[in-house]
């Protein structure tokens, strides 16, 4: 689900509010997950949703939006550090 090619379907998913609330925390993080730009704009949308879950999950989502575009965020750091 991390592919640029699923964020229509992801933001679709989060802006529908007859969707199960878990489906939209679920969209919600993926969209963090994927990090583009337009995620930022959809996850910034819902942070005062009405349901629980997923104005948390969107506040999460940026949270790894930003962390994983950020200089810190390296996939390869856990191997380099377990070999320390």
């Amino acid at each position: 689900m991390q592919h640029p090619a699923a964020v229509p379907a992801l933001c679709a998913a989060l802006e529908r509010s007859s969707e199960n609330p878990m489906v939209r925390h679920e969209a919600a993080e993926a969209l963090g997950s994927i990090g583009k730009e337009e995620c930022l704009v959809v996850l910034q949308q819902f942070l005062g949703d009405g349901e629980r879950i997923v104005k948390e999950s969107c506040e999460v989502a940026l949270d790894m939006l930003e962390y994983e575009n950020s200089e810190q965020f390296q996939y390869a750091d856990g191997l380099v550090n377990s070999q320390s």
